[in-house]
């Protein structure tokens, strides 16, 4: 029996398992003990044939990385969506950090998109996307593991959308739930010495950091209209799902508050700068506050580029600033010099001492701020699941859930000042 045999021995397994669920639903009763049994014998069945693909998987990397060629020298190239994509020639074990052009991805993903891999797992209608259907893998009744070709076109195109990202964080994949990598606390100091004499060795300027990954998650119901007949199927749910997983690390990457299973955020970073720019609030007149801001990261020895990232209502208040000439107020060098960034995840309801309309403005150089992403995705797609406002069911829907693991480290938190109580 050849995998593709197998994999519809299991997809059958997997149709037979939903009737049985459909059905108890139809009738709104729980499963019967025979059913029960079929059920869960059909469950051990899936699973073992899961076991067995994942092994057949496992042989099959083996076998490439005895076949793979030796390159000389990494090959860069650029594709015409902007993005570089890199091939992966660096040793087990070496940690490989991408910049905001870089995608995860070795190659571009052309093909058909997460839209029509839920229409094929919901509908069991893959036209126009049978290269999904061969690499359609399932894990659980309902769940599915992203293909690696499109689930890290995905990640890349959460990481194009998250603001901080473009700032310059950089992204590092992660292939197991931890990652465990050194960063720098401290600067190393150097001095002259006398003939004979002992040298004076700095305090130790570095420790490790561990990577956790946490769970994301974006949900959405769709009608089985939509599903079934939609044209923009693949750009509806790729950009919505895309979009709230963007804001999503965007909000982590600033406010995280490292419990209830969030990373921890900029904000919350120890050792991070937190400039108190008046008591009750401060109204910004003219830059002078963010160019103090970028001298304090210079006086870390912070070279930049620096970014600077704020909300809206912020951003529109700067670009109204006007001169006694009621001409636009020029900004001084350095701030000139800093790269802008708005994003809504920036909240304008702050309180601070007795304002409750304050904001924060995040400076940094943000390539010292480090995403730890899990390079697999999930897809769990249902027509019984239900919650307190009905079920996907009685209300003809398709139920998708998709959900990837990511965290938040600083490779240097003092590149970070953020400055608290903008009015």
């Amino acid at each position: 029996m050849d995998l593709k045999e197998i994999r519809a021995r299991r997809d059958a397994h997997g149709n037979t398992m939903r009737s049985i669920l459909a059905k108890a639903a139809e009738e709104s009763r729980a499963l019967t003990d025979e059913e029960s049994r079929d059920f869960d014998g059909l469950k051990a069945k899936v699973e073992a044939i899961n076991g067995t693909l994942d092994r057949a998987s496992q042989l099959g990397e083996i076998r490439a990385e005895i076949d793979r060629p030796i390159v000389p020298e990494r090959v860069v190239r650029a594709d015409n969506d902007g993005l570089i994509y890199v091939p992966r020639n660096h040793q087990p074990g070496e940690v490989r950090t991408y910049k905001p052009n870089e995608a995860i991805s070795e190659n571009r993903h052309n093909g058909p998109g997460i839209g029509a891999y839920v229409r094929g797992i919901a509908t069991g209608n893959w036209k126009h996307a049978e290269e999904l259907r061969a690499l359609a893998v399932g894990g659980t009744p309902g769940s599915y593991l992203v293909p690696a070709p499109l689930g890290t076109a995905v990640i890349d195109l959460v990481r194009n959308q998250a603001q901080v990202v473009r700032a310059g964080a950089v992204t590092v994949p992660m292939e197991s739930a931890t990652l465990k990598i050194a960063r720098q606390t401290g600067d190393v100091t150097s001095g002259w010495k006398a003939e004979n004499a002992a040298m004076t060795f700095s305090d130790a300027n570095f420790e490790s950091v561990t990577f956790t990954a946490q769970t994301l998650v974006a949900g959405s119901k769709l009608s089985v209209e939509i599903v079934e007949d939609a044209y923009n199927i693949d750009q509806i749910v790729g950009s919505s799902i895309s979009q709230s997983l963007a804001l999503a690390v965007d909000y982590a990457a600033l406010y995280g508050s490292g419990s209830s299973n969030q990373p921890t955020g900029i904000r919350n970073q120890s050792g991070v700068t937190v400039t108190d720019l008046a008591t009750n609030g401060y109204t910004l007149v003219d830059f002078s506050k963010y160019s103090s801001a970028i001298s304090t990261l210079m006086g870390y020895n912070f070279n930049g580029p620096f970014g600077i990232m704020h909300s809206a209502r912020t951003a529109g208040e700067l670009d109204n600033l006007r001169d006694t000439l009621n001409q636009p107020m020029r900004q001084t060098d350095m701030v000139a010099a800093a790269k802008k960034f708005v994003t809504n995840q920036i909240p304008n309801n702050l309180t601070h001492g007795t304002a409750s309309t304050a904001s924060d403005v995040f400076v940094g150089q943000w390539d010292q701020c480090m995403i730890g992403a899990r390079t697999e995705m999930i897809i769990e797609a249902t027509r019984v699941g239900g919650d307190s406002s009905g079920s996907a069911m009685s209300n003809l829907q398709y139920w998708i859930r998709a959900y990837l693991r990511a965290d938040i480290q600083l490779i240097h938190p003092k590149a970070f000042n953020v400055l608290t109580g903008v009015l």
